[in-house]
């Protein structure tokens, strides 16, 4: 995946000066802290294990807290403080937008599709915070709420460095990378997208209620209930599964059809349907949504040619240079024929917001 020349320096430095792993034989604790981090009572549930990711105080926890002391946790703090305020500006950039754009057109209070979204519960919220349910589908592993309580401080500790380097590709440029996230965190207590979720509702200052792992139309899931920083309650299901052609069974149609879902999300899709190994899913989403709201790697600007009022948002000229062979001379036409409204921030792969796009297309 490419990524804006503005953002690779950033990520660059943020890998090189954090340190790689924290020395597991012996941890340094400092005298003196900010108020916020205090030793704590209790045990740790699933939204103090968000908060500790995310490099914020816990709640709960006693074993965590007193981790929170130490130099390296404080390290991690940092560095997750200095990822988050791009994307925090980024999020409330695209809320105010959709708020004024999308809710009004489509009223998506209900449960919103997210095809290829894998973990990344942090853009849906922003441009769906009316819905009450999301659902994600990738190819990452569901994993499960990592024990860290129970696990060696040093190993905790360990684990840390390797989490903001999965999270720091989504917080600066607004996707995840598949394999860097297998890659970082295959082989520890935090592989799969549960612990990213958890992060993420600490981000967006929400609260986890409940995370159970569950199957959907027989793929392995997760479902986490939460609420946002208003208070307003939603759910996020996660799926494991394939959505090509031979992946995209009967039963997983059947599940994702039950959840009612008529609204559907496509950001940063790596152009996957415009292949016919695809074209069940293409099919089953073009169907079951009433509105969908997508950057140029959803789905074909040609499957919307009748049916579809359409709505253009940005810029679009041509792919990055990855996904030259995407190029949609036909969309290219139609912003340059069309009425288009300005984009206030970046979608998928087009970081900046003077090269980004948006189609918001409503069945007739």
């Amino acid at each position: 995946m490419k990524l804006h020349f503005l953002i690779l320096p950033i990520l660059a430095c943020l890998a090189a000066c954090g340190p790689s792993k924290p020395p597991a034989e012996h941890v340094q604790y400092f005298d003196h802290l900010p108020d916020e981090f205090q030793v704590v009572g209790g045990t740790a549930g699933p939204d103090d294990i968000g908060l500790f990711l995310a490099g914020m105080p816990v709640r709960h926890g006693t074993a965590l807290s007193k981790l929170q002391q130490s130099m390296e946790y404080q390290t991690h703090h940092r560095e997750m403080e200095a990822l988050w305020p791009y994307a925090r500006t980024r999020m409330r950039t695209m809320r105010t937008w959709s708020e004024a754009e999308v809710t009004p057109a489509i009223a998506a209070s209900g449960t919103v599709l997210y095809p290829f979204g894998g973990p990344d519960l942090l853009h849906v919220c922003a441009m769906f915070p009316q819905a009450r349910s999301y659902a994600l589908m990738g190819l990452e592993p569901v994993g499960a709420v990592p024990p860290l309580e129970q696990m060696p401080p040093g190993e905790v500790l360990g684990v840390l460095a390797a989490f903001r380097q999965a999270m720091q590709t989504q917080m600066m440029a607004g996707y995840f990378i598949t394999k860097d996230m297998h890659a970082e965190l295959e082989h520890s207590e935090l592989r799969g997208v549960t612990p990213i979720l958890l992060a993420t509702v600490a981000l967006i200052g929400g609260h986890v209620e409940s995370v159970n792992g569950t199957a959907a139309g027989g793929k392995p899931a997760v479902e986490m209930r939460f609420r946002d920083d208003t208070g307003l309650r939603h759910s996020a299901l996660y799926l494991a599964g394939d959505l090509s052609n031979r992946g995209f069974d009967t039963g997983y149609r059947q599940f994702l059809a039950g959840l009612g879902g008529s609204v559907t999300y496509f950001k940063a899709a790596s152009y996957l349907m415009h292949d016919d190994r695809f074209s069940h899913a293409r099919d089953f989403f073009l169907t079951q949504s009433r509105a969908i709201l997508q950057d140029d790697s959803g789905i074909p600007f040609r499957y919307f040619a009748q049916g579809w009022a359409l709505r253009f948002y940005g810029n679009y000229q041509q792919p990055i240079a990855l996904f030259a062979k995407h190029q949609q001379d036909d969309l290219r036409r139609a912003y340059a024929m069309n009425p288009r409204s300005p984009l206030e921030f970046g979608s998928g792969y087009e970081v900046n917001q003077w090269q980004g796009n948006l189609l918001l297309t409503i069945r007739r």
